[in-house]
């Protein structure tokens, strides 16, 4: 078993909004309907199979950072049985502050109009949630002159207790004033989150008729024998 910690000094500058505010929120499908990627998205690091560290100790490509106070969030390279590939990305709570995140900002311009798809797999232990959102999630939020315009973040539906590996995903359509594009991963409170394969696609937008309300579709993995 290795680990690599990474000290999380960076901060989120946006903090995530009250537990249960109106905000966009994306379609639950069915795996079977779900949509089909038209292009992908180029992420750096998707699968945290670099250990070289990032911009102020962050896995490589990546930021990290919590709810400003006293350190309370880790965030460390995990080789005890990732989803995929050598590693993944562990985030654990170790203090008193509400959240932490971790974030990768890519450039909006190509992608505006279009509607993005965020998935990863995660799993989780003792994750509790708090008033802020009920566990870890998936988030995506676009910007404008360091403004957010729209976002998407799994809060009520984020994952509780301890879990095994699962694909989650969120959709937003990119404002057409975008000049950045957000994605990562929340953990609220106490528990640890892993996280792996994270990717961004571009997507047909879903149907009005398709759509179900919910910000969140879980996949399951396959059974193993």
């Amino acid at each position: 078993m290795r680990f690599h910690t990474i000290a999380a000094t960076a901060l989120v500058f946006v903090a995530p909004a009250a537990f249960g505010e109106a905000i966009p929120r994306a379609s639950l499908l069915p795996p079977e309907r779900a949509a089909k990627a038209v292009a992908s998205v180029p992420l750096s690091n998707p699968g945290f199979e670099s250990a070289a560290p990032g911009t102020v100790g962050a896995p490589a490509g990546w930021f990290v950072g919590q709810h400003a106070g006293p350190p309370s969030y880790t965030f460390t390279h995990d080789a005890d049985t990732p989803r995929t590939g050598k590693l993944s990305l562990r985030i654990d709570n170790v203090g008193p502050e509400p959240w932490g995140a971790l974030d990768q900002v890519i450039v909006a311009t190509p992608w505006r109009g279009k509607t993005l798809r965020f998935s990863a797999w995660l799993r989780t232990r003792d994750a509790k949630g708090n008033a802020h959102g009920g566990g870890a999630g998936l988030a995506m939020q676009t910007r404008h002159g360091g403004y957010v315009v729209e976002q998407v973040r799994m809060r009520t539906d984020a994952v509780h207790g301890t879990t095994d590996w699962a694909r989650y995903e969120v959709h937003l359509e990119v404002a057409r004033n975008a000049d950045q594009i957000e994605v990562g991963v929340n953990l609220f409170g106490p528990g640890s989150v892993w996280v792996d394969e994270a990717a961004l696609d571009v997507v047909d937008p879903p149907s009005a008729a398709a759509a179900a309300p919910g910000a969140a579709k879980r996949e399951l993995p396959p059974v193993r024998p």
